[in-house]
């Protein structure tokens, strides 16, 4: 299995700074900015500078709000793109359960099977091995003539 950083939200803003300064890019300077909306009088876009001009300011802002404080909400500014290869249909399922994220994956009516599968480790060095197999590639067979 692979799990890969596939990217994240940046703040525009921080992007074309990012030319000038080399500054970090990151999403936390977005998670700091939105929660001060809800208590300051500044503009967002006044928040979410002052976020990227001092981002470790916001990350201790971020500590605070989030883990102290309670407010996890504000987590879910930031966005992660993770692409995790190679794991099972129901690894796929357990993982889908938990709806804070958003996921896309390949779709088994369009995307042809490979035959590749896990094994479960309960099968591995015993008599039931090859049994198991002979039923994944019946199964395959079967879903492909439907």
């Amino acid at each position: 299995m692979k799990i890969l950083l596939a990217g994240f939200n940046v703040d525009a803003e921080a992007l074309k700074d990012c030319k000038k300064h080399r500054s970090a890019l990151t999403p936390e300077s977005i998670a700091a900015a939105y929660a001060r909306i809800s208590r300051s009088v500044k503009s967002v876009d006044v928040l979410r500078k002052d976020a990227r001009q001092e981002v470790d300011k916001a990350r201790k802002s971020n500590r605070r709000i989030i883990f102290n404080m309670g407010h996890h909400s504000i987590a879910e500014h930031a966005v992660f793109n993770f692409d995790i290869i190679g794991i099972s249909r129901r690894a796929v399922e357990e993982l889908e359960r938990f709806r804070l994220c958003s996921y896309t994956e390949k779709s088994q009516r369009h995307v042809p099977l490979k035959g590749d599968y896990i094994i479960p480790g309960e099968l591995k060095n015993t008599h039931l091995i090859q049994d198991f197999r002979d039923i994944v590639r019946r199964q395959n067979a079967l879903y492909v003539q439907l």
